[in-house]
Parts: structure tokens; sequence; C-alpha cells
């Protein structure tokens, strides 16, 4: 197949409050879209990852934290759909992944979280792939919100770039552990944050990574609750910029942060397009 789609009916159902909402509309806009023929793209639902990995990435204190927080279960489940999403591309069986999720991941560092985050879902999926034999991986994150916790991860790693947009002010690239934030301000707008996407992945073009992974909020938009002034424009656009760059590598978009159904109906479904080639 050319696109997997992992999606599980209970992100609607039992995710975060604020994130909720947004899940089915989305859904139902894609399959209204036409997109899903059944062979190119397709629909995955994924089962709840091993929490023997969720261990591993996590610590034991954080992991005693969340063992009673109503959203553990939904938590586990999404970092399921990240790494089904992942391992899919990986094994050749799909070219590129969107993976549902009814928590978010970038805010759950290795001993703690906030911020809609419970478990840091890419940090565990990289856990997993590394056991199957894949190291180096790109990580572009455009949630407006800083995605600290998995820079808690990485931030020793050199075989993992992580390229950081946030809503606050500055640039910062540190070329030994391969971090690069940009911060862009609160009211950033389509050319600013496209040319600082065009920018950043120039600055990264000889790291040599096996798959990519976008941390896909689109609270970054002007209607959504975070930190830029996006419209509906920049998101098929942003992803066709990180779909050329990454050429013929793997790449999974995981969802992140984001409330309004009405924006959810729209960039997931255009996002999915681009994957597509339609």
């Amino acid at each position: 197949m050319k696109v997997a789609i992992t999606y599980h009916e209970d992100f609607s159902k039992h995710g975060f409050s604020v994130l909720k909402d947004r899940i089915r509309p989305s859904y139902e806009a894609l399959l209204e879209s036409g997109l899903i023929d059944g062979d190119e793209i397709q629909i995955i639902k994924p089962e709840t990852t091993p929490l023997s990995l969720v261990e591993q990435a996590h610590s034991p204190m954080h992991m005693q934290n969340m063992s009673t927080d109503p959203y553990r279960d939904v938590a586990i489940l999404s970092a399921g759909s990240v790494m089904v999403a992942a391992e899919l591309v990986a094994s050749g069986q799909a070219h590129y992944a969107f993976a549902y999720t009814g928590t978010a991941g970038h805010h759950a560092s290795r001993g703690g979280c906030w911020g809609f985050c419970y478990f840091n879902d890419v940090a565990i999926t990289i856990i997993k792939l590394r056991q199957l034999g894949l190291d180096r991986f790109l990580i572009v994150d455009v949630d407006p919100h800083f995605g600290d916790g998995t820079r808690d991860f990485f931030k020793d790693d050199p075989n993992v770039l992580h390229i950081n947009f946030h809503s606050g002010s500055g640039q910062n690239y540190d070329g030994n552990g391969n971090n690069y934030d940009i911060g862009l301000g609160f009211d950033a707008n389509d050319t600013q944050f496209l040319d600082a996407l065009k920018s950043a992945l120039e600055l990264a073009k000889d790291f040599d990574f096996q798959l990519a992974f976008v941390i896909f909020g689109h609270d970054s938009h002007e209607d959504d609750y975070g930190g830029f002034n996006l419209t509906f424009k920049a998101y098929p656009r942003m992803a066709q910029i990180i779909k050329d760059y990454v050429g013929d590598k793997g790449l999974v978009f995981v969802l992140s942060g984001g409330s309004c159904a009405h924006v959810a109906e729209r960039v997931v479904p255009d996002v999915i397009r681009i994957l597509a080639g339609r």
C-alpha cells in the first residue's frame, strides 16, 4: 500500500478531553473524501503497545504515577498506533503512514509529562524500531508548543535529528546533538513557517536517516488554540515540502495537538492526499 492510516475508535471515545472531539469528524471527513480505496490507502486498527516497551522508555516513578491515571490506557493505545504505523513503513508494507492518537506525546519525558501527553509515542516507537535494526531518525515537530519531552529523550543522541518548531523566540542549532530549535513567535504566518521549514531541512541535508516522523499538531492553525497563525493552505504545502525532502525514505505523520473539528476535517485529509500523491 502507499499510505497506511492507523485509527482506533477509542481515540474519539476515551481520548483526552481537549483533543478527542476532532478525531471522529476528521476520520469521517477522510472517509467522505474518496481517498480511501482499499488498495493504495488502507486503514489499519492498531493494538495496544506492549507495556514492556513503555517501561523501557519511561522511569519506574513515571509508570507508577500513571498507573491510576484515567488516560493511561488510551495513551498506551496511542503509542501502539504510532508503532504500528512506523512498523508498516519500516517493513516496506507502506510508503507513508498517518497515525491517529487519542493523546499527544511530545511533552512526555522519561520521568514526567504535561500538556495532554502521558507517554512519548515516538520515543517508544524508536525503541521498537531499533530492536528491528533501524538506528537513525529524523523528527520534525511542527506543533507550536516546544517538544520538551522528545528533547529529553534524544538531546544527547547523535543518531536522532530533532527539528523543533515553537511559538517562542530565537533559534538554536546544536550540531553535536543534532538538536534544532526554531522559535517563530506567537503569530507566525504561512510564509514565515514554510520558509523556516525549508531552511531547517536545508541545514539538515547532510544528516543521513532511515525514517522520519512528523509531530503534526494542527493547533498551529489560526482558529485553533496553539501559538501560530497558519491558514489551511499551509498544511498541504508543509506535507509536500517534507515528503520531497524525505524522498524514498520512510515517513510517518503522528497526530499531536489540536482541538477544532473543522480544522481537523480539512487538514488531515489534505495531508493524506499529499502523501498519496493525489
